[in-house]
């Protein structure tokens, strides 16, 4: 699969892509989330959208480290930091 077609795929999953984010495709980042910090790479962006009449901030699609589940939904409130 190509990258192109790697990124319609996410589009479909996970909505159009943001515009505009603090972070970027590619970069990993430390975020927390139920309480527990992970760290992964982003692999997609999505913009802030409306789903079920309920306002979705943008979205972060990251990969976490050493996990081979579905990848976590984060919002920009919940990133710690970029990590290095």
């Amino acid at each position: 699969m190509t990258d192109l077609e790697n990124m319609d795929e996410l589009e479909a999953d996970y909505g159009p892509p943001a515009p505009y984010a603090e972070h970027r495709i590619g970069e990993r980042v430390t975020y927390q989330q139920k309480g527990r910090q992970f760290t992964g790479t982003i692999i997609y962006v999505a913009a802030p959208q409306v789903i079920s009449g309920e306002q979705i901030p943008t979205t972060y699609v990251i990969v976490r480290d050493h996990h081979e589940g579905m990848p976590d939904l984060v919002f920009p409130g919940e990133i710690v930091q970029s990590a290095r």
